[in-house]
């Protein structure tokens, strides 16, 4: 009776191998399929975020080390991650740089295409993913009407009213505004370490 019981133990775990394998090797096939078309979408929506900032201006992509941050000197002082950086141009001339951060709102990262002039102003932002954010609320992030209120201002100086700046926070969600806001700081002051 025990030897059954083994032979059977045996069969039940060959058949799981089995399974498992084919279910691998399909999941590696799908990868492979698909991992090019997201590569190209990200790339699309970086590209997107680079023009809506910067309109009409010349990208060149900065090398930036994994893991990079920037400690911001505000109020509510967070550490942001640097994800991408970008020094732009525009008829040939220095027109600032462009740098994607991920700060850390309510519900994870925001991810954040911020336009800095020479002058170290806000040209504009752009929110390319705040989808863990939630729906109704945080994720309003990637609407324009928030996103405008950032051109023009100088970029150290960007804060929501609560913290005495200007920026309007999103109702009900002052968090991920307040995480975009130190995102916006750390890409100006990224920017500024550049000159």
């Amino acid at each position: 009776m025990a030897g059954k019981q083994k032979n059977e133990f045996v069969q039940l775990g060959g058949i799981l191998c089995a399974i498992t394998l084919v279910v691998a090797l399909a999941l590696g096939a799908v990868n492979a399929v698909t991992v090019d078309k997201i590569a190209q979408i990200n790339q699309q929506k970086i590209e997107d975020s680079l023009a809506a900032v910067m309109p009409g201006a010349e990208s060149e992509a900065i090398e930036v080390a994994e893991g990079t941050t920037v400690k911001t000197e505000t109020k509510n002082a967070t550490t942001v991650e640097i994800l991408s950086a970008y020094k732009m141009t525009k008829d040939g001339a220095d027109a600032g740089y462009c740098v994607e951060v991920g700060p850390t709102g309510f519900g994870g990262v925001v991810d954040t295409m911020v336009g800095i002039d020479a002058d170290g102003n806000i040209t504009g932002i752009s929110v390319i993913s705040a989808s863990q954010e939630t729906p109704g609320l945080g994720a309003n992030s990637t609407k324009p009407e928030f996103q405008e209120q950032f051109a023009g201002l100088a970029g150290t100086e960007v804060a929501v009213e609560k913290d005495g700046g200007s920026i309007v926070a999103l109702t009900g969600a002052t968090i991920t505004s307040r995480c975009i806001s130190e995102g916006v700081v750390a890409a100006a002051m990224f920017a500024a370490q550049q000159g």
